[in-house]
């Protein structure tokens, strides 16, 4: 029988499952080799997927924030193995992309940058209190993030509780200082909606109670909105991790650190080829 015709079998593809292609994950998969040495034990009991599985199961969990359980029937392993694996490659894969991150913080610095929050839902927990966000009407916890003005995310502070002000928000996750130039008129401008009146220089009018906004005010909202507005896209785009989205099953205690992991994740989809230059 002649293989004349027969179309080659194609590479399988990840991006539904893990939102970086086949070239990135390799790319990764190197970069978290040279961090730490063999996957495999040099003695005893291998594991039971190979590096650049694990990394697969790793990201998929971020990715779509499946269960464990489901995950591991998946990849013909264990519930206790994926969260070994989760444990072990998440902040292995962050440390690997700080560099990139770093890169386009700095070069964002020169630039006009918006910013807004959105709420990570968590279950009802008695601690920490105030996880019930009253805006949202569901307990979660706050996240602010910073986009360039096309969209792309730039930074998240540090997590705080639900309940809090975006405004308060913004100064307790550290990002008030972090962009300091950014909000006190000395170089870009930082945008914000009106939650963050008073907070950054750049915000729409909000409409007092004794009169309407005037033709120049409704003209200056619509414009600042107009360059406000990709905040919303970063956003929806880094929510995409499913895991920032569909409701945070981990410890509390480990938000900053995936946020952080999903961040850098969200900035390697565009940024790939400066990542490990």
């Amino acid at each position: 029988m002649t293989t004349e015709g027969i179309k080659e079998r194609p590479l399988p593809r990840f991006e539904h499952r893990t939102g970086l292609d086949t070239e990135q994950l390799l790319l990764l998969e190197r970069e978290v080799c040279t961090r730490i040495g063999s996957w495999q034990p040099n003695t005893g009991r291998r594991k039971a997927l190979e590096l650049f599985d694990a990394i697969v199961v790793c990201l998929a969990y971020l990715r779509h924030n499946t269960i464990q359980a489901a995950l591991g029937e998946q990849s013909r392993v264990s519930q206790a193995t994926v969260s070994r694996y989760v444990e072990a490659l998440e902040p292995v894969v962050s440390t690997c992309l700080d560099q990139l991150a770093l890169d386009l913080r700095e070069q964002a610095l020169r630039s006009d940058l918006v910013v807004d929050g959105f709420l990570i839902p968590t279950r009802d927990l008695s601690a920490p209190t105030g996880l019930f966000s009253g805006k949202r009407l569901c307990p979660g916890l706050n996240v602010q993030v910073i986009t360039d003005l096309r969209g792309r995310v730039v930074d998240g502070g540090r997590i705080v509780v639900g309940s809090v002000h975006d405004a308060k928000a913004f100064k307790e996750s550290g990002l008030a200082k972090a962009y300091e130039i950014h909000t006190t008129g000395e170089g870009p401008s930082l945008i914000g909606d009106l939650g963050y009146i008073g907070v950054v220089p750049l915000t729409p009018y909000r409409k007092p109670e004794y009169r309407e906004l005037t033709a120049t005010e409704l003209l200056f909202n619509r414009t600042v909105n107009r360059r406000r507005w990709v905040v919303e896209q970063g956003i929806a785009h880094l929510r995409s991790w499913r895991v920032l989205a569909t409701g945070y099953r981990r410890p509390l205690s480990k938000a900053d650190r995936t946020l952080q992991t999903v961040l850098k994740l969200q900035m390697y989809r565009h940024h790939s080829q400066a990542a490990f230059a």
